[in-house]
Parts: C-alpha cells; structure tokens; sequence
C-alpha cells in the first residue's frame, strides 16, 4: 500500500496505540456507587438522584397535607359576597351611562341592551331558587330612547339583587341549608349574570374612553 501524502498543516499523527483499559474506581469525573444494586432497590431507598445533592421528589398527596385548600367552598357568604359585587358593577356601568356628551353606536347600544336583559332575566332566576321576592320587570316600551331602557334595567337589577341580600341574609341567620343541586344552579346564574353585567362595563368603559380623548382633541 501506497503511503498517501498528508497536507501541510497536519502533523503526523505516528503510530496510534489501542487505549489503556479503565479500571475499577478509575472512572474520572464518575461518582463511585457507594451501595450496592440491591440496596437501591429496597423500598424507601434514596435515589442517585437525590444523593447527588437534589432535593428528593415529593408526592402530590405529601403536598397537600397541611396545606390551605385551593379554594373555598361555596356558602351563603361566598354569595353574599357576589351579590355586592354585582351591585357595584351595576353602580359602575349607571355612572358610565351618565357621562356628559356619550354616544352610542348602533352596535354597541344593541349589546349592552341585549347583555343587560340577559343578566336580568339570570338574577330573575337566581331570586326565584332562593325564594326571593321578585320585582316586576320594568316595562321599557314606556321609554323612548335606548338610554331610558338601559336605566330601567339597571335600576330592576338593583332591585332584585337588594332582596336576594335580604332573603340570603334571613336564611343565613335561620340556619337554613340549599340543597347542592339548587346551590350549584343559583351559583351558575349568578356567575352568568355577573359576566354579562362585567362585558358591558367594559363595552361602556371603551365607549366613554373615546369620548374622553375626543373632547381633549377638540380642546
């Protein structure tokens, strides 16, 4: 065989000799085992990964134990709670409409009109399975503009969330429990009606936002 000639750059590499076998305890940068196979196996037995110097897996029950509950289990309170909310969400959108100079789009007025019904008729719901009294539906066909309607139905919604806090608050002080099945669906009404009256606000917010900044330009 023909030696080939190597390029310029590369030095002779000579003759290359098989490498020395590794010993046993000679692995470099290797931690020893200090146990044998079956000691790991063993139950309870620490892991290579924990000894080597990680903190040991811990279980999803272990973490619980001893641990504050995710979240709160549904009571009259939690309801209470909500229904305060809701009243001020419905204070909040009453101001939004009283902004001096607002107007509407067509779009916008025929959601807010539509958002507030629907959340009127959850909290209409919701009053009946507490055993609340209902007041009468305003009737908006007496009002001639869209703003005149949107007032009747927050000032129903202020109504019928007044005597649900009475009616929860009687039941409170009785001691009287809902059943889940009742709970749980006075609890989705609520909840629905309480986003619906949310995206209107927003809705609102965004509306008097542009008048702001309007009148600013205008100035």
């Amino acid at each position: 065989m023909v030696d080939k000639a190597l390029p310029g750059d590369v030095e002779d590499p000579g003759r290359i000799f098989p490498t020395k076998a590794i010993e046993a305890g000679e692995k470099e940068g290797m931690a020893v085992p200090t146990q044998s196979f079956s000691a790991f196996m063993k139950p309870g037995a620490a892991t290579p990964l924990a000894t080597a110097g990680k903190a040991p897996m811990i279980s999803p029950f272990a973490l619980m134990q001893g641990q504050a509950p995710l979240a709160t289990t549904p009571s009259m309170s939690t309801l209470l709670a909500q229904i305060n909310t809701v009243q001020s969400t419905l204070g909040d959108i009453n101001n939004q409409l009283n902004t001096p100079n607002l107007k509407l789009k067509a779009s916008t007025k025929y959601l807010v009109k539509s958002k507030l019904a629907d959340a009127n008729d959850n909290l209409r719901t919701f009053n009946a399975k507490i055993g609340a009294d209902t007041p009468p539906e305003p009737d908006v066909s007496k009002f001639s503009g869209p703003l005149g309607r949107f007032f009747a139905y927050l000032n129903d919604g202020q109504a019928q969330m007044e005597s649900a806090k009475q009616q929860l608050q009687s039941l409170k002080d009785k001691g009287t429990n809902i059943s889940p099945g009742d709970f749980l669906l006075i609890q989705v009404k609520m909840n629905k009606a309480q986003q619906l009256l949310e995206f209107t606000s927003v809705l609102l917010s965004n509306a008097v936002s542009d008048i702001k900044q309007l009148m600013q330009v205008q100035l």
